[in-house]
């Protein structure tokens, strides 16, 4: 049809499934354990450095069909706001977005500007 694909209220859980993990159902309401989270003092370099790939590979695959693609939009800017700290698992911590609790740029954003980078050198 022609018609451009947005991308929108990306975000990507780097938590354990509560439940069958299917949806986005708000009511869904699990109780706080800690085998649901596991990264509360902090998320791991291993865990960090899986969470930058995701997003490589997603936005490689966006930038190959950049002419298709109109738009990608995150769901927040930073770990801190992201609503996935307290769903559906109340008090959980989540660090699912670009920038960390102090706005600074995560490694998962350097792999972004990274593929950018090389599409472009493609291009030229």
């Amino acid at each position: 049809l022609g018609l451009k694909v947005h991308f929108t209220e990306l975000d990507m859980d780097v938590l354990p499934a509560a439940g069958d993990g299917t949806g986005a159902d708000i009511t869904k309401n699990f109780k706080l354990q800690k085998k649901l989270n596991p990264y509360a003092g902090g998320i791991p370099d291993s865990v960090q450095q899986a969470l930058a790939q995701r997003y490589a590979g997603l936005f490689r695959l966006f930038l190959k069909h950049r002419g298709t693609v109109g738009r990608v939009t995150l769901w927040g800017v930073s770990d801190g706001g992201s609503w996935l700290n307290d769903w559906p698992v109340r008090g959980r911590t989540n660090y699912p977005l670009l920038y960390d609790r102090d706005l600074k740029p995560k490694p998962a954003y350097y792999s972004i500007i990274k593929e950018a980078n090389q599409a472009a050198r493609l291009e030229d």
